[in-house]
């Protein structure tokens, strides 16, 4: 799902992301850039993270996994 979400907002193909993608090294994202989507993923979920997790995201893998976590 977050995948998706992740290819909807940057419009980049599916292909393109796994869980070890780093947003900012492999879908070049600027430190903005990243901060807008991680908001964009709070939004589109109805949760918001605290300013500590989102700086901890580098990868999908960290943005699923928090983000996961705050839904449950």
């Amino acid at each position: 799902l977050i995948i998706e979400m992740i290819s909807w907002s940057l419009h980049i193909p599916v292909s393109r992301i796994n869980p070890n993608t780093d947003l900012i090294d492999d879908l070049h994202l600027d430190q903005m850039d990243r901060e807008l989507l991680i908001a964009d993923l709070e939004n589109r979920l109805g949760i918001f993270l605290s300013p500590e997790e989102v700086a901890s995201i580098e990868t999908v893998r960290d943005a699923s996994r928090f983000l996961q976590k705050k839904a449950a």
